[in-house]
């Protein structure tokens, strides 16, 4: 389990070679973030692209989802998703929202797991 940043440079480079969720990828910052991290748009291979899930989620303050769109776009990555409600770290988007009692409710995780696996190559 990586960032996002990760998981994004090992599919770019060949590393990764299985399915791939990428949650947020980094590709562009926002607010103060872009001004000690650049933009990075990456050159995915076509053989890569099409094995990730890549989700961002609408409300994420460090990284900007127009441009995670917009690399998801340009490397033809079909499997994209905005999280309705998601911030950067996106835990309840993911685990589900937190009960009493410490129990989760929800989430999307396994989902977007499975996703990934379904995906051919």
């Amino acid at each position: 389990w990586w960032g996002g940043a990760c998981a994004r440079r090992c599919c770019e480079r060949g590393h990764g070679r299985g399915p791939t969720v990428v949650i947020p990828p980094a590709v562009k910052a926002c607010g103060w973030s872009s001004l000690v991290f650049p933009s990075w748009m990456p050159a995915l291979p076509a053989s890569a692209a099409a094995r990730i899930v890549c989700v961002v989620g609408d409300n994420d303050k460090t990284i900007s989802p127009s441009g995670v769109e917009r690399m998801c776009r340009t490397n033809k990555i079909a499997n994209f998703e905005v999280a309705r409600g998601g911030d950067h770290r996106m835990n309840n988007y993911l685990l589900g929202k937190t009960k009493k009692g410490g129990k989760r409710d929800g989430g999307k995780l396994e989902e977007l797991v499975h996703r990934a696996l379904a995906l051919p190559g």
